[in-house]
């Protein structure tokens, strides 16, 4: 969360971005953990390229991509590839 708010404070988006993740945890429950644990092992090699992109705009954005690089990192390494 921490690293894609400094995206977006690059990007001149962060109170947008800090509504819509506040929206999106105020729903969570169990059954959300569990949808996103499975999706995530489920769609993982699509999901690996869609982070090898976040951190490229990152990087463009001049924010270090610690964490989407490590998400994607294991993301191929769930996915088999």
């Amino acid at each position: 969360m921490v690293e894609s708010l400094e995206a977006a404070r690059a990007a001149g988006l962060q109170e947008w971005l800090r509504e819509d993740i506040a929206a999106e945890l105020a729903g969570f429950d169990r059954a959300t953990v569990r949808r996103l644990e499975q999706g995530t092992r489920q769609h993982a090699v699509r999901r690996s390229h869609e982070m090898a992109a976040a951190t490229d705009l990152l990087t463009d954005l001049g924010v270090p991509a610690r964490i989407a690089a490590a998400s994607r990192d294991l993301l191929i390494e769930l996915g088999g590839s």
